[in-house]
């Protein structure tokens, strides 16, 4: 009885020994397949929350995210903290420079219902200077749309990541309007400025709207909500003279 009890408990031992042996061979041949050489997945349908798509140095060049798993953007070698961003696909140039997206999303506030989609194109270290854009707002049966192709500008060497430093700085001011002041210093001083905007306006005025080096609104060239033809040119007072024989 006890040579048979011995000659079990061998058995059992090899069985054991023979299971974790042959598991962590077949283990080391799964992983040694995926080492040193590319692998290409072939597949009718994916569902994935998120695809980060990476150059040879594992550095981002594309990724498209629902909002909840987003990438908050990257300048310089550095990410950009957390934020709230869309879903939607975001492009990194080879340096891994954030430079413009595509994104969309839907949002409801106190009734008021806001609906957007836009292209972006980025400056150079800095933000977008060229989106497509439709936006949407509708509120007690009322609706604000505006949807066109719009191109702005930075000042030569302005840089996103600077910005934003300088900006954080300024959110201490404790003085409200003093801190207002001075971030509106800064933004004026090194943010984007309109040049021209091509499409519908909230006022349902269907043209081409061209801005100064400042921003400033000069000339329009639209066809207003009720349908008149107009060419509008903005004098130095600021006020708008339709150039169009009435």
């Amino acid at each position: 009885m006890q040579n048979t009890d011995k000659s079990l408990k061998r058995k059992v031992n090899f069985l054991m020994y023979y299971a974790v042996i042959s598991t962590s061979i077949f283990l080391v041949f799964i992983l040694s397949s995926f080492v040193g050489r590319d692998k290409n997945l072939t597949a009718d349908e994916l569902t994935v929350k998120r695809i980060t798509v990476v150059g040879e140095d594992n550095i981002p060049r594309m990724v498209l995210s629902n909002e909840t798993r987003q990438h908050s953007g990257r300048m310089e070698g550095k990410d950009i903290p957390k934020r709230d961003r869309p879903a939607g696909i975001i492009f990194f140039t080879n340096r891994g420079d954030e430079c413009g997206g595509i994104v969309a999303a839907t949002t409801t506030k106190d009734g008021s219902v806001n609906h957007g989609m836009s292209f972006t194109m980025d400056n150079y270290h800095d933000d977008q200077v060229i989106q497509l854009l439709n936006d949407e707002t509708y509120e007690n049966g009322k609706a604000e749309v505006s949807r066109g192709l719009m191109f702005n500008e930075y000042p030569v060497g302005s840089n996103l990541m600077d910005r934003m430093a300088k900006t954080k700085e300024l959110e201490k001011i404790a003085d409200p309007k003093e801190r207002d002041a001075k971030i509106g210093e800064l933004w004026n001083k090194e943010g984007a400025k309109r040049r021209m905007f091509i499409g519908r306006n909230v006022n349902a005025d269907a043209g081409v709207f061209l801005y100064d080096a400042k921003g400033k609104p000069k000339m329009k060239i639209y066809v207003d909500k009720a349908g008149n033809p107009k060419i509008e040119v903005r004098d130095s007072s600021g006020q708008y003279k339709n150039i169009i024989p009435q």
